[in-house]
């Protein structure tokens, strides 16, 4: 029993963060000589290497080349094929006075099915890419992977129903292509269920991460046919509160049901150079395929698709299987959860294993790992300084270390204070530590402004230290007021937020069965029983870090970056689960060495993260353009990321410029680096404003190369009816401030915004800035970047502004 006290929590620990880290772990490719109607990423890795060949942004000559390449494989899958130009629109911002919009050209492809009256299935990727990234993941991962599930559905039987196959234009410029299809397209009317795939990063499982509205029985049905699905409803709800668009968001306003993929390891290639065809993980493309064909064959094969019923609550379990049930159900789960706890509580009261006091102690301690636990990583993160792009993407390359060093951290935190509660520690010194880190939040991370997080959860930190401290609390006392805390988080997290129920219900649940065993059984002198009550718990504990640790790891992906502290929410979901075996651990006498070399380890593994060098593996971003002013005759070069590296240094001040920050409206929000640079001849863009009636035009004619043009306008009064290319759209303006247009694939013969003149005089700015392919033919490029860093955004593009004004 001695070795299970030493060893017993750091076993358990261990190998569940193991087996979560397995779990996590995209499954291995499926290989080309598989039968026809399986799906095969080794097969798909082919449309891969075509597609993300180089950068093919809307607008470009690449997305010319891509497009040529799809039509020909929709063909060569005997599918009907189909070319839908069109315009898309898009508003980010609520105040009306920004839009993007474009030309795009979605391709489709459709398989017949069957009866051709019944609803279809839509299966969505997009084939565009942002500029300087050839898209492997993001998304021609998804375009290869809907080609390969068309080429085996056409091996295997008709289906019963049309499955369409849209490839949607100008995605990384706003949904655009999206907005086309789903606002006008007439075979939208047709869509019965979609099914959308995405990436943010480019390699891991391929999570559901997203479903239409009223879902239970597509649920059901994907967890019955995917292959090793891995989905999770909390994660679903929180993504429909949160900013975050893909094309399936247009599918979800129309009020389509559908599930939606992607997979978001590896974010350094998101949007990056890294994103080549070689550096995409094979098996998370193979991921798409297993869930994504499975789930289509069955839509597609059923005499009916699902019905709407109401929203399930569903979770993989250790990326093996999807359990998907009613919010019912939900309920019912956890008031057995309640039921155990309840038990548990009045059986420790009345065979004396714990009192009212040692139980409220408990819940305290239990709180208090959450607050310490969320303070320390949120200081952890006010430390790392992410203020911009740069030092985000630069953290991104060093993501691993990041992880492991947060969650060493937690463990030592936690542990802590499970150490300081079997042992009755002092409680001033922690208190004031608390208090200590809570104002440090203020300090660190930029100049010193208040926290209110920092602040509350130090104060916080501190109360609970005194509650929760103090004198020594047992096992029992521990362990059940940690089930009771538990509990409480649930029931809220139900009423709340009834998707996210999984998270705490299915944790509590394992835990409070095996403090149920222990007191139902507990006291005996049989050695066999003893053992086997210890394996159990053993076991629970494995059982929950292993669940705990895959949802954790997936949700620090997403948001633990910039977010750290959120992984402490996953400590409090494994705590009451570990505790036994931490009491255990900490009644030995040195018990707090290990305990402060894990939280130091752990914060060298995060220091690490933040000091760590660009190597050519995980390189950092950099960035340099060509600007040429028309309407001064003036040009730069110019970076519009917030630091300059030796290599954009150089690039900027080749021509003899010296590089400072200066503003360039109305373009910019923030300073752009620009340093003087020789003009060039440039065929011009033509800026046109002219009076039609009473109407105000202002038509921009692109230049040879225009990947897309940024028009921005002030009016010194009043104008409304706006109109583009003749069409109505939302845009509004505001007297004596800028408005926003940005068009992307503009055609050769012009763009044209019009507006009605709501008074007699007036006047209005215009500035349009054009964004071209490569460095200007007559400028020398400041050539290859170094090893370590990796071009961004406007990086190696030409920029074109001009000018005007018209006033009546």
């Amino acid at each position: 029993m001695k070795a299970i006290r030493l060893l017993g929590f750091w076993i358990c620990l261990l190998l569940g963060l193991a087996l979560a880290a397995l779990a996590q772990r995209s499954p291995a490719v499926t290989p080309a000589s598989a039968p026809p109607d399986a799906f095969s990423a080794a097969r798909a890795m082919a449309d891969v290497r075509v597609i993300a060949l180089r950068p093919h942004p809307t607008g470009s000559t690449d997305i010319v080349r891509v497009r040529d390449h799809l039509m020909a494989r929709i063909s060569s899958l005997g599918l009907e094929l189909s070319v839908r130009a069109d315009e898309g629109y898009t508003t980010p911002r609520n105040d009306g006075r920004w839009m993007a919009a474009g030309a795009v050209q979605n391709v489709i492809g459709v398989l017949p099915g069957a009866d051709r009256s019944k609803p279809a299935v839509l299966i969505m990727s997009h084939y565009d890419s942002v500029a300087n990234s050839p898209g492997a993941a993001d998304d021609a991962a998804g375009v290869a992977a809907a080609l390969e599930v068309a080429r085996a559905l056409k091996a295997g039987p008709t289906p019963v129903r049309d499955v369409i196959f849209l490839f949607t234009d100008g995605e990384e410029q706003g949904l655009l292509g999206a907005d086309a299809f789903f606002a006008r397209d007439p075979l939208r009317q047709k869509v019965g269920v979609v099914i959308n795939m995405e990436a943010r990063g480019d390699s891991g499982r391929a999570a559901m991460f997203q479903t239409g509205p009223q879902n239970g029985a597509l649920m059901a049905l994907f967890a019955r046919e995917a292959r090793r699905p891995a989905a999770n409803s909390l994660a679903a709800a929180v993504y429909d509160k949160m900013p975050n668009d893909t094309d399936f968001t247009h599918a979800v306003k129309a009020g389509l049901p559908g599930l939606n993929f992607a997979f978001i390891d590896d974010q350094l290639a998101y949007h990056t150079p890294l994103a080549k065809a070689d550096h995409l993980d094979q098996g998370s493309l193979q991921h798409f395929g297993d869930q994504v064909l499975p789930t289509a064959r069955a839509l597609a094969s059923g005499a009916d698709l699902p019905g709407k019923a109401p929203n399930a609550v569903y979770s993989d379990v250790f990326g093996l299987f999807l359990v998907s049930y009613p919010i019912e159900v939900a309920w019912g789960l956890l008031a057995l959860a309640g039921v155990l706890v309840l038990y548990a509580l009045v059986r420790g009261l009345m065979i004396r294993g714990t009192s009212v006091v040692e139980l409220l102690k408990g819940l305290s301690g239990f709180l208090l790992v959450g607050t310490s636990g969320a303070l320390v990583l949120h200081l952890t993160g006010k430390l790392l300084h992410i203020a911009d792009l740069q030092a985000h993407y630069a953290l991104l390359g060093r993501f691993d270390p990041l992880l492991l060093g947060c969650t060493a951290i937690l463990v030592g935190v936690a542990l802590a204070v499970v150490i300081g509660q079997a042992k009755g520690a002092a409680r001033i010194w922690p208190s004031l530590l608390a208090l200590a880190a809570g104002g440090a939040t203020c300090l660190v991370g930029g100049p010193p402004a208040l926290d209110p997080v920092g602040v509350g959860l130090g104060a916080a930190s501190a109360m609970l230290v005194w509650a929760s401290l103090g004198k020594p609390v047992g096992v029992l006392g521990a362990w059940i007021g940690a089930l009771v805390g538990l509990l409480a988080l649930a029931v809220a997290t139900m009423v709340l937020l009834p998707g996210g129920s999984v998270m705490t219900t299915w944790p509590l649940l394992v835990a409070a069965l095996a403090a149920v065993l222990v007191l139902a059984k507990g006291g005996t002198r049989d050695r066999r029983v003893a053992w086997a009550l210890t394996a159990c718990v053993a076991l629970a504990a494995i059982v929950v870090v292993v669940q705990v640790g895959a949802w954790g790891g997936w949700t620090f992906a997403g948001l633990g970056v910039t977010l750290p502290a959120i992984l402490a929410a996953f400590g409090l979901l494994a705590l009451p689960a570990l505790i036994p075996l931490a009491h255990d651990f900490s009644a030995l006498k040195l018990a707090a060495i290990p305990a402060t070399l894990v939280a130091a380890l752990g914060g060298g593994l995060v220091a690490y993260a933040v000091l760590a060098g660009a190597t050519t593996a995980r390189p950092e971003l950099t960035e340099a353009a060509h600007l040429s002013d028309l309407s001064s005759g003036q040009a730069w070069r110019i970076s519009t990321l917030p630091r300059l590296d030796a290599w954009s240094r150089g690039a900027l001040a080749a021509q003899g410029g010296t590089p400072v920050q200066r503003d360039l409206p109305p373009f910019f929000r923030s300073k752009v680096w620009m340093a003087e640079a020789r003009p060039v001849p440039l065929d011009p863009p033509q800026l046109i404003l002219e009076q039609a009636g009473e109407r105000l035009l202002v038509r921009v004619i692109p230049g040879p190369g225009a990947e897309y043009v940024t028009l921005r306008i002030k009016p010194d009064g009043m104008l409304a009816g706006a109109r583009l290319n003749g069409r109505p759209i939302p845009l509004t303006t505001k007297r004596g401030e800028w408005t926003s247009l940005t068009y992307h694939a503009p055609d050769p013969n012009g763009v044209t915004l019009s507006f009605s003149r709501l008074n007699g005089t007036g006047r209005v700015e215009a500035a349009a800035l054009e964004t071209r392919e490569g460095w200007p033919r007559a400028a020398p490029s400041p050539g290859a970047k170094p090893d370590g860093l990796m071009g961004w955004g406007l990086s190696d593009k030409t920029l074109v502004l001009t000018r005007a004004s018209v006033s009546w």
